[in-house]
């Protein structure tokens, strides 16, 4: 019999599971769809067991739809969203139940003040993170001074697949540290917590629980964890790394300039690198990849398929209700609308900076907006922007990257929204170049498995599973007519953000609400 691996995300906007053969074959797989919690402007919260308690659903789901025996799985491996933390009480839960959430931006406040302390381009060149409110960081520092009570009752830092992990069975609490490195407290260089950082903001380094690397078994499922999962007791479970390098490493992103774009909840431009010059690369991540001795050169989008959840909420609850009705997935039925418009959505222009903007604007002010809107639109056309303004926003990054004198070599995509034949095309058209899809589009699933496989001696290491495990289907080639149209909506892209970043308008836009 083969042997399978369990790999699990807990992700964003909802937990996933699949079972994985060695060669990549995909034998159960499950998803379970979860709400953030908005408890004040500019705050994002998730609560911790509704986390822990999908992971374990999603594990038992995969395991009954693929039929395969408990004892022929060797391995589980866990990723979750990065830069997301929660601070554990004395009674081993998080406080208040939450994790804070890396869209969380209520660490606006403090950055000024932050700069003053240490210059963000010497925290940048120790932690490879800039200076933003996305990161752990800066959040802490806002509980310092706005929440001392709480920071000051906080036994230990923790961050959520390493809870996960823990209550699923593993022997402690432990620190993945290349997801650790998206905290911005890791000294990227050596992957260890940066003393100087630390020392600078007074977080007090007892406060972390001991580091780990990917592949490194943790400990054992549980009788408990058994029978709610329906994993066999004493499956080892395994350190993987975070959710967007599994997702790196899950398209084949394992040596110089090779690069994914990944379109989930957030948006991840990675380009692989043997040695970071963080001097020329201002404003991007640049943390280590869950391959030891590879750094990822990143370019974050705050929204991006988050966008194409929204515009589904709000503008496609007929399709909501009819895929209820003929049980399938509503996204299917958008499919239709996006068919019914055309490339350049008729004039309409989205800026998807619904969570604030990352790389390479980094500004929490920047609001979503759409452009262009007259009496002839329809819904077809405004679902359509979305998706093209979220590819618009990637170029940006691309162009930006490659700017910089960074070399891509090829792209492969990944993520949910790469399931829609009409956003891959609308990559393949916007960048214009060939682009290889994924035979298995969920390469975050694919690489927790490989790292649970390293961990379980099914794998020789990282590069060996993803020999095995990760495959592609036929290119997409651009086409050249669409290719002159978004040519000029990428000129009406950059234009107006920057009209409306310079001229202040984001932060204008966010007092009329009030704040």
């Amino acid at each position: 019999m083969p042997d399978y691996l369990m790999a699990v995300d807990v992700g964003t906007t909802g937990a996933n599971a699949m079972l994985i053969a060695p060669d990549g074959g995909q034998y159960g797989v499950a998803y379970r769809e979860y709400a953030s919690f908005y408890p004040a402007e500019h705050h994002v919260e998730q609560d911790a067991e509704m986390l822990v308690a999908n992971a374990f659903a999603v594990c038992r789901e995969a395991v009954e739809q693929s039929h395969v025996a408990p004892q022929d799985i060797k391995a589980v491996g866990i990723t979750s969203h990065r830069a997301t933390f929660g601070l554990l009480g004395a009674d081993n839960r998080l406080i208040n139940g939450r994790f804070i959430v890396w869209q969380d931006n209520r660490a606006h406040s403090v950055l000024d003040e932050m700069a003053t302390k240490m210059a963000p381009t010497e925290l940048y060149r120790i932690t490879g993170m800039p200076l933003t409110p996305t990161y752990s960081l800066e959040k802490l520092v806002w509980f310092k001074r706005h929440q001392p009570e709480i920071y000051a009752e906080a036994k230990k830092i923790i961050f959520p697949a390493d809870y996960v992990l823990w209550r699923f069975g593993a022997d402690e609490l432990t620190t993945e540290a290349t997801n650790a490195c998206c905290s911005g407290m890791i000294d990227v260089h050596r992957l260890d917590w940066s003393d100087e950082v630390l020392h600078t903001f007074e977080i007090e380094r007892s406060k972390f629980t001991p580091l780990v690397y990917p592949g490194t078994i943790l400990g054992r499922i549980n009788a408990q964890t058994s029978a709610l999962t329906g994993l066999k007791e004493g499956t080892p479970l395994v350190s993987t790394t975070g959710d967007q390098q599994c997702a790196a490493v899950g398209a084949g992103v394992i040596d110089e300039g090779l690069a994914s774009l990944t379109l989930g909840t957030a948006g991840l431009l990675v380009v692989a690198t043997r040695k970071i010059e963080l001097e020329k690369n201002q404003g991007l991540m640049a943390p280590s990849s869950g391959l030891i001795g590879l750094y990822e050169l990143e370019g974050i989008q705050l929204g991006a398929a988050a966008c194409y959840r929204w515009i589904r909420d709000q503008f496609a609850i007929p399709e909501i209700q009819q895929a209820r009705e003929v049980n399938i997935d509503p996204y299917q039925l958008m499919e239709k609308r996006l068919e019914e418009s055309v490339p350049g959505s008729q004039g309409i222009m989205f800026l998807p900076f619904l969570a604030g903007a990352g790389y390479p604007l980094w500004d929490p002010m920047a609001q979503g907006t759409f452009a262009g809107l007259r009496f002839a639109h329809n819904r077809s056309d405004m679902i359509r922007s979305v998706i093209e303004g979220v590819t618009l926003e990637s170029f940006d990054m691309y162009q930006k990257i490659r700017n910089a004198g960074v070399d891509f070599k090829s792209l492969t995509v990944t993520g949910g929204a790469t399931t829609s034949p009409i956003w891959r095309q609308t990559i393949a058209d916007i960048f214009d170049m060939d682009i290889r899809p994924l035979k298995t589009p969920n390469a975050t699933l694919v690489a927790a498995a490989i790292f649970a496989g390293v961990g379980a001696g099914v794998y020789k290491n990282v590069a060996d599973g993803v020999a095995q495990a990760v495959h592609f289907t036929e290119p997409i080639h651009p086409i050249p007519k669409n290719v002159e149209v978004f040519k000029k909506n990428y000129d009406v892209y950059t234009t107006l953000t920057e009209a409306l970043q310079s001229q202040g308008i984001f932060k204008r836009l966010v007092q009329l609400r009030g704040e």
